[in-house]
């Protein structure tokens, strides 16, 4: 596949807001607006991003019409997510494919937007996996070299540090980094948006306080669906609230390790992207990345996320 990078950000540069999935708190919203600008952007937010249809941000076509209209207009640069929650995966369908690949721009979020990244890397588009408005960014729980880097292409690329990540399986990989949210990864099985390693890839998984025996069942599941087949190493985040319970006589490694036996990869733990409790790390979909595991583990992100 042949990767299409969004403009880089710069200074002034107008980031759109929209909320694809959940629904978000107004102060939250202006707080997060408000940590954008100081960033150094213009922001404008979608009109429907405030509305509310049971569990999300409004109904689907408000939603999916809030998305097209950013990527439609060139005076926005970039879209931030206003949180994730639950219902992006319902605005897939319908979503102007022709648009969205003829209007690459910087995409920012996580959680359930990873259905939007689905579909997106499935264009060729380049995306962030990083803080969203209403979340970190109003929070102030994220990692801002990253996030910038990400945004501007200016700086050093990400690199873990020395013990930031535990080593589970040994082995050196390199591949196109991809991923997300483990739950979305597996809910898309079996629809037009399902994750598949067609090439080489270094596959990044996060959750949170999802259950031993669940996170066993969706690893199982991607790998019984094929979506596996062309992963060549694999990062999980920090999964926060998946471990066992101190009455059980196992550890969440051994869990991963159990479900991921058929692939001879180099396998860690610990990358703070996604649902974390540390300061969120962007994370970059769509360009090359390297995982290299002994007795310590390695992971570094080799190219630009914008051009």
């Amino acid at each position: 596949m042949n990767w299409i990078k969004p403009r880089a950000l710069r200074p002034g540069d107008l980031v759109g807001v929209c909320a694809p999935g959940g629904p978000v708190e107004p102060a939250a919203l202006e707080r997060g607006s408000q940590a954008l600008r100081e960033l150094g952007f213009e922001v404008r937010v979608a009109p429907g991003t405030l509305a509310r249809a049971r569990f999300t941000a409004g109904e689907a076509n408000v939603r999916r019409a809030d998305l097209e209209e950013l990527f439609a207009d060139d005076r926005v640069k970039g879209i931030v997510c206003a949180r994730g929650g639950a219902g992006a995966l319902g605005i897939l369908r319908g979503l102007d494919l022709d648009l969205l690949r003829s209007h690459p721009k910087v995409f920012v979020g996580y959680s359930d937007i990873t259905a939007l990244h689905l579909l997106l890397n499935r264009l060729g588009l380049v995306t962030l996996h990083g803080p969203m408005v209403g979340r970190e960014l109003a929070t102030g729980a994220f990692d801002r070299s990253s996030l910038l880097v990400a945004l501007t292409g200016q700086g050093a690329l990400l690199a873990a540090e020395p013990g930031d990540l535990l080593p589970l399986r040994p082995g050196t990989a390199e591949g196109v980094l991809r991923g997300g949210c483990l739950s979305l990864l597996a809910a898309a099985c079996g629809t037009p948006w399902a994750f598949a390693a067609d090439q080489d890839t270094i596959l990044f998984v996060e959750d949170v306080d999802e259950p031993p025996y669940r996170v066993d069942r969706m690893l199982t599941q991607l790998g019984e669906a094929g979506a596996l087949d062309g992963v060549r190493g694999i990062v999980f985040g920090d999964m926060k609230g998946c471990s066992p319970s101190v009455n059980d006589d196992y550890g969440l490694e051994e869990v991963l390790l159990s479900a991921l036996d058929r692939w001879d990869v180099p396998i860690a733990l610990g990358l703070s992207s996604g649902h974390t409790p540390s300061p969120q790390i962007t994370l970059p979909f769509g360009v090359r990345a390297r995982l290299a595991c002994a007795e310590t583990a390695e992971f570094e992100v080799l190219e630009s996320a914008v051009s």
